[in-house]
């Protein structure tokens, strides 16, 4: 058994709470904390464990094997950072910070600690993105050639945002749909497909009272492909499609469903023999099939969330001493958080950004945007 502690008992940290005090194998929650003394010990007392207000306090008197941290995300490095220095295992929600030149920090911190510390990034135990990678990583669709990502069904209407004052903020959350919900998305892009090394990007507010951004629609440029990336929070149904073409097939991901063709021969062998204008019928043959994420997953998600996958990977990563055991590994996460500085620099100068950027030029650009938001309210 190890003794771990979650940090933050909001929406997702009170759920964290529950399943590794009631579902999570091997692991013994021992400490609740929360600077909401009333979050803190309705969840303490419901969930027997004892509560804290105060971090350090918390840290100073419990013998800690890990700490999940749930807190709001300009939290997250600062407090990261203190239970590493503690010699204490650390799973960190989404995202692992507001800007790349923080995360860089924490990473330096976390690099020799030896410690087993991990992302909240439960897309990746997803069987349907994990296929997706399996065939991507085969070559069974052959060299990338295009890839559509369109994830506009993460529906937030203005009571969301009006239920936390730090929501679509620059100064509370630093940023809006690309570091709250798109994180999960940019991550399986990157986690697919690799990185891009170029970032067009036009961001915009649509029909809600809030400052940052929930509409977005972008290009990122890879060495042999190009990715057309579009989100909201505002559609309704919406659309959750992920399209990755390779010279010899082709996946599409839905939320709950997943087909690939795998084609007879690549679209250059084709072209080489082809005699006639279209190519030749027989050569472009080739097997779809279909995947599904499953009734048994789709059934267990609804009970414990996806993100119980995540923190029973970070106990048997913790209890058998073991990082490469992570699914998520937490200098990841700046991978993810790096495609959202990057979409949000575009935007705001209105220019392409090329990846790697200045750290600092966003550092300073996203303190101008806090400014002006405090000015205006």
């Amino acid at each position: 058994m190890i003794n771990i502690a979650v940090i933050g008992v909001g929406r997702m940290g009170s759920k964290h709470a529950y399943n590794l005090a009631k579902r999570v194998k091997n692991s013994n929650l021992v400490a609740i904390c929360d600077v909401d003394t009333q979050k803190a010990n309705l969840m303490a007392k419901k969930l027997k464990a004892k509560a804290y207000y105060d971090v350090d306090e918390m840290l100073k008197s419990e013998q800690l094997d890990g700490v999940v941290i749930a807190t709001p995300h300009y939290s997250h490095v600062k407090i990261a950072k203190k239970c590493i220095e503690k010699g204490i295992n650390i799973l960190c929600e989404k995202p692992i910070s507001v800007t790349t030149l923080e995360a860089k920090e924490l990473l330096d911190v976390a690099k020799d600690s030896g410690l087993v510390c991990s992302m909240m990034y439960n897309q990746r135990t997803n069987r349907m993105y994990q296929k997706a990678r399996s065939l991507i990583a085969s070559g069974a669709i052959g060299k990338i050639q295009r890839v559509n990502f369109t994830i506009t069904d993460w529906y937030r209407s203005q009571f969301y945002y009006n239920m936390g004052g730090w929501r679509a903020s620059w100064s509370g959350e630093g940023g809006g749909t690309l570091i709250n919900q798109c994180v999960h998305q940019l991550d399986l892009l990157q986690w697919l497909c690799g990185m891009p090394y170029l970032i067009k990007s036009y961001n915009q507010t649509k029909g809600r009272r809030i400052t940052t951004e929930n509409d977005v629609t972008a290009i990122m440029r890879f060495d042999d492909f190009d990715c057309v990336f579009t989100a909201s929070t505002h559609e309704i149904p919406g659309v959750n499609r992920l399209e990755i073409a390779g010279d010899k097939g082709i996946i599409t991901v839905y939320s709950k469903t997943m087909k690939y063709r795998i084609n007879k021969m690549s679209e250059p062998e084709v072209n080489q023999r082809a005699r006639r204008d279209y190519g030749n019928k027989r050569d472009k043959s080739g097997r779809t099939k279909k995947y599904w994420y499953g009734l048994k997953n789709a059934i267990q998600d609804a009970i414990r969330g996806q993100q119980c996958n995540i923190l029973e990977n970070f106990v048997s990563a913790v209890e058998n001493k073991n990082k490469d055991l992570l699914i998520a590994p937490l200098d990841e996460g700046i991978k993810a958080l790096t495609l959202i500085n990057a979409l949000n620099m575009s935007s705001w100068l209105n220019e392409e950004v090329k990846i790697p950027f200045d750290d600092e030029e966003y550092a300073q650009l996203l303190k101008e945007k806090i400014e002006k938001e405090k000015q205006e309210k």
